[in-house]
């Protein structure tokens, strides 16, 4: 049957570009598949092909994703289509889960049983119960929850991008090599293993143990790799392993253009060198977008072409042109709030699928709020949230409980240093042990540790608890910030810990925002809690056009009618200095990365791409700029003689002249009904003035 056949059998239809991706049988082969290609057709027709052309057993086939979702997809999709004509199984599996079952064969050849310490699982020690503990032991303090996600990720990219001199490994954690060996060691003596350790123990296990090697590499002769641009270089070193070298059969789907994961270890260096590592390796392109318009497919594909260290691509779509990006310069987070929920409100009711993508987590929880209170059917796609445990927002909780309840030892017990009233240890000791039914201040008070000059300072605490009683949650939360001096704390924490005063100063103006639709303190504490049970707890969309709320990181592979991309403000992507510092350095490695990030949001959109940017001006992302320049640049390129314009408040006209000037300005002669008038095309454009 030739593939021909297949694609008449199974009523699917291949471009050019994708049959000669799925004809390539033999051999490497890397095929860089832009966004909306199809990969995933490509993927599962090559499969069939094997199978049903060329009398290739379905176990001899290995095709590897990098999560559970895409695996399940995958493995869906191929049993859909052609499951009736190929009943015996064919492998999916993600990179960790095969390389779990290498330790298996490992396990069973020597006997003794390693323990998960991550996922399901159950042991009665867990990797983050661990880590707290070591850190405790070596630091002889608590870890909070940021630092302790941000020990876990560093000892990720450790194993990650196989890093061998721990000791010299920037983290900016204290002790960071102590706790890392220590973490091993534990770990060793228990047999446990997390995530990382399924890579490094089978890489190891394929080193050493020559036959389970020979197996796999016997057992599937091709093998398949999907999004290839996000493997690290443990994963990339195992799949050159498992590879037979007499047969080299390798098929890696991969886009350079959306590498965005190294923070985990992953680099699209592996791709861009694919031909040293595999001699003879064949580069194919699927360079049409299915998805998108032709609109967001030209200016995202221009967007791009900004990045020195990638595959040139010709990416292409025969989907009609409808609108182009939509820039949103809006005063502050407040109005980005409005603006979205108006847009959102129009788009539902167009029966559209919608998502609102940022950048960083924190971005989610207003959002959230916002659209729960005007009942709007959503969803959050993110792995974990940790901003209601953490010790700022729960220092907050503190002042108002122990505001609502005097008698309160717990609150107290954690902010009474906060505050710059000069509260010893032993002070609060002795109101501890006192009259629970009293006042704690007044218990205080009693203590012969009191000097003169602060019972009045004690007194002025107590009106000041009073006070937050009577006030809304939003001049509560001003209050605490500085008539308690609560503030003047969280600068010395930064200063002493190397912690963002900035970020802090956002996770604040979360609250801030929260309290606003708040009428008391009361009010404030239970949506707080509230909101907490709603990022914990699965939230499922109540209707099919529901609205997805999500970080660009986790909205790869996705794609949505509308999307919203938000905060796009340059100290949020790409992040402070870090333009600056790319040229200062003559490394430009961050900034190509942010710029796949932003690249990957714009893909997602079908028809519809908003970019939000709150605040000044001068606070806008540099990609943001670039994108606005992209569009300017291109409907300037589109105007001629004849083309009719509505102009926002000459109305509908037609361009009768198109002036070039000295200065680079294009001058548009437009005709308005008799009366003609000559427009600079660029500040038109620029302002919103003109629709083409």
């Amino acid at each position: 049957m030739s593939i021909g056949r297949v694609e008449n059998k199974f009523g699917i239809k291949l471009d050019n570009q994708q049959l000669q991706a799925v004809n390539h049988l033999y051999g490497p082969a890397l095929v860089l598949a832009g966004p909306g290609s199809g990969k995933t057709t490509v993927i599962t027709a090559r499969i069939s092909h094997l199978i049903l052309n060329c009398g290739v057993e379905p176990e001899n086939i290995l095709t590897l994703t990098f999560n559970k979702a895409a695996r399940a997809e995958m493995e869906y999709r191929f049993k859909r289509v052609y499951g009736q004509d190929i009943s015996r199984r064919v492998h999916f599996a993600t990179l960790h889960s095969f390389c779990r079952r290498i330790l298996r064969d490992y396990e069973n050849r020597q006997g003794n049983r390693f323990r998960l310490i991550e996922g399901e699982e159950k042991v009665e020690e867990n990797k983050r119960k661990i880590i707290k503990e070591l850190y405790f032991q070596i630091n002889n303090a608590k870890i909070n929850d940021d630092e302790l996600e941000n020990l876990i990720n560093a000892i990720g990219f450790i194993k990650n991008k196989m890093i061998k001199n721990i000791d010299h490994f920037e983290s900016g954690i204290k002790n960071f090599s102590l706790i890392y060996k220590a973490y091993e060691e534990h770990k060793r003596s228990k047999y446990y293993i997390d995530f990382d350790d399924m890579l490094t123990y089978a890489y190891n296990i394929l080193l050493k143990c020559p036959d389970i090697l020979l197996y796999y590499r016997n057992r599937y002769s091709f093998i398949q790799v999907d999004e290839g641009q996000d493997l690290s270089k443990i994963q990339f070193e195992i799949l050159k392993l498992l590879i037979n070298p007499q047969k080299n059969n390798v098929f890696i789907v991969a886009d350079d253009d959306q590498s965005i994961y190294g923070f985990r270890g992953a680099e699209p260096k592996y791709i861009l060198q694919i031909t040293q590592h595999f001699r003879g390796c064949k580069v194919l392109y699927l360079e049409n977008n299915y998805r998108s318009t032709k609109n967001i497919v030209d200016i995202s594909s221009m967007f791009i072409r900004e990045n020195k260290h990638r595959f040139d691509k010709k990416h292409n779509t025969d989907n009609e042109k409808k609108h182009d990006p939509l820039i949103v310069e809006v005063k502050d987070y407040t109005m980005q709030l409005n603006y979205l929920v108006d847009k959102l409100k129009v788009h539902l009711k167009e029966g559209l699928s919608i998502a609102i993508l940022y950048r960083n987590n924190l971005s989610s929880i207003v959002i959230a709020d916002k659209l729960d209170r005007k009942d709007i059917s959503f969803k959050v796609k993110q792995n974990k949230l940790l901003y209601f445990n953490h010790w700022i927002i729960q220092d907050v909780i503190a002042f108002f409980r122990f505001a609502l309840d005097a008698r309160d030892g717990e609150a107290f017990s954690r902010i009474y240093y906060k505050m710059n009233r000069y509260i010893s240890k032993a002070m609060l000791e002795y109101a501890l042990k006192g009259n629970g039914e009293k006042h704690i201040i007044d218990r205080i008070l009693e203590s012969d540790e009191v000097k003169p000059f602060q019972r009045i300072r004690f007194e002025e605490l107590k009106k000041d608890f009073t006070i937050l009683t009577k006030v809304t949650p939003v001049q509560a939360l001003n209050y605490v910030k500085s008539s308690f001096n609560y503030f003047d704390y969280v600068k010395s924490y930064c200063e002493n810990t190397g912690q963002s005063f900035d970020y802090l100063c956002r996770m604040y103006s979360i609250l801030e925002a929260i309290a606003e639709e708040c009428l008391t303190i009361q009010d404030f504490l239970k949506r707080l809690e509230d909101l907490k049970i709603m990022f914990d707890s699965p939230r499922d969309l109540k209707h099919k056009e529901g609205v997805t709320i999500t970080t660009i990181h986790s909205s790869k592979g996705l794609e949505y009618d509308v999307v919203f991309m938000i905060d796009l403000r340059e100290d949020e992507i790409p992040g402070a200095n870090v333009v600056e510092t790319a040229k200062q350095n003559n490394d430009y490695s961050v900034l190509e990365e942010e710029r796949r990030l932003f690249y990957v949001g714009m893909t997602r959109a079908k028809e519809y791409i908003y970019l939000l940017c709150p605040g000044l001006k001068s606070a806008k992302s540099t990609f943001v700029i670039e994108v606005e320049k992209l569009v300017r640049n291109a409907a300037i390129n589109e105007v001629g003689e004849g083309l009719i314009i509505k102009h926002k408040y000459f109305g509908e006209g037609v361009i009768v002249a198109v002036l070039e000037c000295k200065s680079s300005q294009t001058l548009l002669e437009i005709d308005f009904k008799g009366v003609r008038r000559k427009l600079d095309v660029g500040v038109c454009i620029d302002n919103g003035l003109i629709e083409l």
